[in-house]
């Protein structure tokens, strides 16, 4: 776990857009680590190609996955946004760790 006085300096990015059927999507980044402790036996059952992270696109009724996590993402505008959130994989929600 974080230290409290540690706690402020970590910021995660996140945006929120809405795609072309009016839809409301939310996108953050998810780096193993970053921002909290995952513990060793989490991380191993992680594909290799997860390993530095990903982006997790998550609206109402469905959350995708897309990795590897694309730079500079949190900048990007909302036309690229999408167009990224249509490269996501979906993922099942009840078997999301993200």
């Amino acid at each position: 776990m974080i230290p409290l006085h540690l706690a402020q300096t970590f910021v995660m990015a996140e945006r929120t857009f809405t795609d072309p059927d009016g839809t409301e999507w939310q996108v953050w980044s998810v780096v193993p680590g970053e921002h909290s402790e995952w513990p060793e036996h989490a991380r191993k059952h992680l594909p290799d190609a997860m390993a530095e992270g990903w982006l997790c696109f998550e609206s109402a009724g469905e959350k995708r996955r897309l990795h590897p996590l694309p730079p500079g993402w949190d900048e990007r505008g909302d036309d690229e946004l999408r167009a990224l959130c249509t490269q996501a994989v979906r993922v099942d929600r009840a078997k999301s760790a993200a």
